[in-house]
C-alpha cells in the first residue's frame, strides 16, 4: 500500500503520463463514432500492447507499423493470436500508403517512428484525406512553439505541429509531461479560426514604435 505522501506525488498533475496513458485518455476524450474503425501506430512497443487492449472494446482493427523485425517478433509473442493487430515490417510511408489504399476512413494514429520533422510530416500527409469529424492523432516528441520546457528535442513535431495550428479544422493540445513531449489534435466538423492564445508575447515585434515620425499615416 502507498503511504500518502508517495499517493500525493503520483497524483499530482506534472506527474509523467506514460505513451500508453496518453492513447488511452485521448481514445476515452474521442471515442470512434462508427463500426470497426481504424487505429494505426507508427513505431511499435508497449503501446501495441495497449491498443490491442482498446480495440476489443471498440471492435477497431490495428494495424502497427515498424521496420524492426526482431521487435514485432517479440511482440507477436505477446499476443495472443495477434490480438487483431496487423503488423506491416518496413519502410513506414510504404505500408501507410497500403493501408490508405485498403480504408477510407482513420479515426487514430499514433506518429511515433523516426526521430524526423520531414518523415514525421510526410507520414502524416499520406494519411490527411482519411481523417474524418472526430479523428484524432498523437505525436510523439513534440510540442507546442510556446512550451519551454521541454523532455527532448522534440524533432518529430517541429513540421507537422505549425501546419495543424495553421489549420482552423485542427483542434491541438500540447502535452508536455506526457511520453517524451507530446501533442495530441483532433479533427473538428466546423472551423475554428485564429486563437489569441498562439500569440508569443516575446516575439512581438515593436512596429508601432518604429513608425517614422514623418509617416503618421504608414
Amino acid at each position: 500500500m502507498k503511504s500518502n505522501w508517495i499517493r500525493h506525488l503520483f497524483n499530482l498533475p506534472y506527474r509523467r503520463s506514460t505513451h500508453s496513458e496518453m492513447i488511452e485518455q485521448l481514445l476515452k476524450k474521442c471515442p470512434p463514432s462508427h463500426e470497426s474503425p481504424i487505429f494505426i501506430e507508427i513505431g511499435a512497443g508497449f503501446t501495441t500492447l495497449t491498443l490491442a487492449e482498446i480495440a476489443t472494446n471498440y471492435n477497431a482493427v490495428v494495424y502497427s507499423c515498424d521496420n524492426n523485425h526482431d521487435k514485432v517478433e517479440d511482440l507477436q509473442k505477446h499476443l495472443k493470436h495477434n490480438a487483431g493487430i496487423h503488423f506491416m515490417v518496413g519502410d513506414s510511408l510504404e505500408k501507410l500508403s497500403e493501408i490508405k489504399k485498403q480504408h477510407e476512413h482513420i479515426h487514430f494514429v499514433f506518429f511515433d517512428s523516426a526521430p524526423s520533422a520531414m518523415h514525421t510530416f510526410n507520414e502524416f500527409k499520406i494519411l490527411e484525406n482519411c481523417f474524418n469529424a472526430g479523428s484524432c492523432i498523437l505525436i510523439d516528441n513534440a510540442a507546442l512553439p510556446e512550451e519551454k520546457a521541454l523532455l527532448t528535442p522534440c524533432r518529430k513535431g517541429k513540421i507537422i505541429v505549425p501546419y495543424l495550428l495553421a489549420s482552423p479544422f485542427w483542434k491541438v493540445t500540447g502535452h508536455p509531461h506526457a511520453g517524451d513531449s507530446m501533442v495530441s489534435a483532433t479533427l473538428m466538423s466546423e472551423p475554428n479560426y485564429a486563437d489569441p492564445a498562439y500569440e508569443l508575447t516575446g516575439w512581438i515585434d515593436s512596429w508601432k514604435y518604429a513608425t517614422p515620425k514623418d509617416s503618421p499615416n504608414l
